[in-house]
């Protein structure tokens, strides 16, 4: 189930409202003379629904609104979406405010702030109308992009402009835009139901299994790669692994990926080191490497020490050389006489004496008397730090004698007991060789894990073409064609009812021209060369009055309400007034009207039609919202003007 319109709502810029009801399920018609903002509506409506651009006409509507609103219903759910007044001159606005619920009332003016973005009134939108996810898929070798199913996409079926309704080039709202046409074309099907929820099904099972498919074909492919190749490097590692030990030797080379396996883990689980003979020189080996490691420590530590000092000692000279500096610049003026002696009601600038020593003079001495401090501070430090490095350079000396000895007793035990030697040697190989099968055996656990055999991918490319035939271009070009035939026996009869010219021929919608086609004996003739205003006015409403009923008899995600704008327009004069209306053709105006509301009755769906005829007749006074001849009465209240 979709939406339709309860209300339009403008707000003025002081906050008063204009709310225009409408109803559903039924013909809503707003009759009114010229240039009172009937033709405004369809864009209102349009840029309330996610429209990029305003289309909104420029002059009062755009200077007296601050706000314009719609009210939609869908069943018992509600939506009230506001979209601010981009303003003269400007295309568009991001201000946009939304109220979701059931029993909405219209929001104060003051309550009108932003509360979501275009792109988010989209997606709500499109949620709204009923729309599923949807993508078109271009076919291989086209440049065009594949495509999301949204509402801007299910607006084109829901509006006829005044320049459209009575163009016989142009069948559909915005048609005439640059690659419209094409998205018209493509999403047809999805929006006319010949691609069902089935077919829809279908499509994202053969997408998740296509994917399934190129997922095990690239394992299959790196299994058979390191079956060719890294066979010999595994035989290769396990010769390593019976080499140093790991494995008894005379082992078997396996020939299966199991096989490999299991030898792999048998060799990582092998003990990497061997024991050393616990005989005296074994101990005082150990015992040895011990203090050698503690050496390396104290070593590092030591090092580490002596640097950090002679970074502090180069910061200290630094300072203290341009401490002195400046101290030798106030000695050299006389700013520095001996402080502990200075006289504090002598001038320390002049030397004359002063009769009333200032507190500028008394900051003078202390501040000269702490900077003499700060240098004597500084100069003594300095080399009790040259001592800290001192002591430290003369430990890390007395470590690197330790550690050579160290290093001469420990080459002596090994040179007397070379098993000692033989053993820890082995056993830095075994570590290194183990290590290397780990390695090798993570890069084809995965591969071994997740591969499936060619019969799984050979039952996965059975059911892909199995699928690929339940969704293939032709059986959904049937299910189109089947739609639209029957589609044509409706507006053939609705046609006759209007007593068109070739009435009395089949009448079709074609989805690849986009155009309404009459098949004649000498071939389809087309909309474009059917003469008469009459014809092309009337070709229009009954393609859109036939394919509404569809949607809402389908119960399909296009909004339930058409927007026509002027479908007299065909019998009236540029300039019309009510004297006008009175006097035109009014059996055909009448034919047209009655054919709506009796089109319109029970079917589901909504019609707002903005017009010039005011028939007099209960049948169609019934249908009228609001008439707009006063001269007072219009879209914009005539007090927003005036204010």
């Amino acid at each position: 189930m979709s939406f339709q319109i309860l209300k339009i709502i403008l707000y003025s810029t002081n906050g008063a409202t204009r709310v225009l009801a409408l109803r559903p399920n039924a013909v809503n018609i707003i009759t009114g003379a010229s240039k009172t903002g009937k033709s405004a509506l369809i864009h209102i409506v349009n840029y309330c629904l996610g429209r990029k651009t305003s289309n909104i006409p420029e002059g009062v509507i755009l200077q007296s609104v601050s706000w314009f609103g719609v009210h939609l219903l869908r069943g018992e759910d509600e939506l009230f979406v506001a979209r601010r007044n981009p303003g003269p001159g400007r295309a568009s606005s991001e201000a946009i405010y939304i109220e979701k619920g059931r029993g909405i009332q219209l929001p104060d003016f003051n309550d009108l702030t932003q509360n979501i973005n275009r792109d988010g009134l989209i997606t709500l939108l499109t949620e709204f109308s009923g729309i599923a996810e949807y993508t078109f898929e271009t076919k291989p070798g086209q440049t065009r992009y594949t495509g999301i199913a949204k509402i801007g996409k299910a607006l084109i079926y829901c509006f006829q402009e005044q320049g459209e309704i009575a163009n016989q080039r142009l069948l559909f709202h915005r048609q005439g835009e640059q690659h419209l046409p094409q998205s018209i074309k493509d999403y047809m099907p999805f929006f006319l139901g010949a691609v069902d929820k089935e077919h829809l099904l279908h499509k994202e099972e053969l997408n998740r299994l296509k994917q399934q498919l190129r997922k095990r074909e690239r394992q299959e492919s790196e299994k058979e790669r390191l079956k060719g190749s890294s066979f010999e490097r595994a035989h290769v590692l396990i010769a390593e692994a019976v080499s140093v030990g790991l494995l008894s030797s005379g082992h078997e080379m396996p020939q299966s990926w199991a096989e490999v396996k299991d030898v792999l883990e048998a060799s990582l689980n092998a003990k990497a080191e061997q024991d050393i003979p616990a005989s005296q020189y074994g101990q005082e080996l150990n015992r040895l490497f011990e203090a050698q490691k503690d050496l390396r420590q104290k070593h590092r530590s030591a090092g580490e020490e002596i640097s950090a000092l002679r970074t502090l000692k180069s910061g200290g000279d630094g300072f203290a050389q341009e401490a002195t500096e400046q101290r030798a610049r106030l000695s050299s003026i006389g700013l520095l006489p001996i402080i502990e002696d200075a006289n504090h009601h002598t001038c320390p600038f002049c030397s004359s004496e002063l009769e009333n020593p200032t507190p500028d003079s008394n900051a003078i001495h202390s501040s000269l008397k702490k900077i003499s401090d700060q240098l004597n501070g500084v100069t003594s430090d300095l080399p009790h730090i040259e001592k800290m490095i001192a002591m430290a350079e003369a430990r890390l000396s007395d470590i690197n004698s330790e550690l050579r000895e160290v290093n001469a007793q420990i080459q002596a035990v090994q040179n007397i007991d070379q098993q000692i030697e033989e053993i820890r040697d082995s056993n830095a190989k075994r570590a290194l060789v183990q290590g290397r099968l780990g390695l090798y055996l993570e890069t084809i656990a995965e591969v071994e894990d997740e591969a499936v055999g060619n019969k799984d991918i050979e039952t996965l490319r059975g059911r892909i073409q199995s699928l690929d035939d339940l969704i293939n271009t032709d059986a959904l070009q049937d299910r189109l064609s089947s739609i639209l035939s029957v589609l044509s026996y409706e507006m053939t009869e609705m046609s006759r009812s209007l007593d068109l010219e070739h009435s009395n021929l089949p009448v079709r919608l074609d989805p690849k021209k986009l155009t309404v086609v009459v098949d004649t004996e000498n071939g389809p003739l087309p909309l474009e060369r059917m003469g008469s205003g009459e014809n092309w006015v009337s070709l229009h409403l009954i393609t859109h009055l036939v394919l509404h009923r569809w949607f809402a008899k389908k119960d399909l995600p296009i909004p339930h309400f058409v927007f026509f704008d002027q479908p007299t327009q065909a019998y009236f004069p540029p300039e019309v007034t009510e004297e006008t209306v009175k006097n035109t053709d009014k059996e055909s105006v009448e034919r047209m009207f009655k054919l709506i509301a009796e089109k319109v009755k029970d079917a589901g769906f909504q019609v707002v039609i903005t017009e010039h005829a005011d028939i007099q007749g209960s049948w169609y006074q019934n249908m009228i919202i609001e008439k707009w001849w006063d001269g007072i009465t219009k879209l914009v209240p005539i007090d927003w003007i005036l204010s």
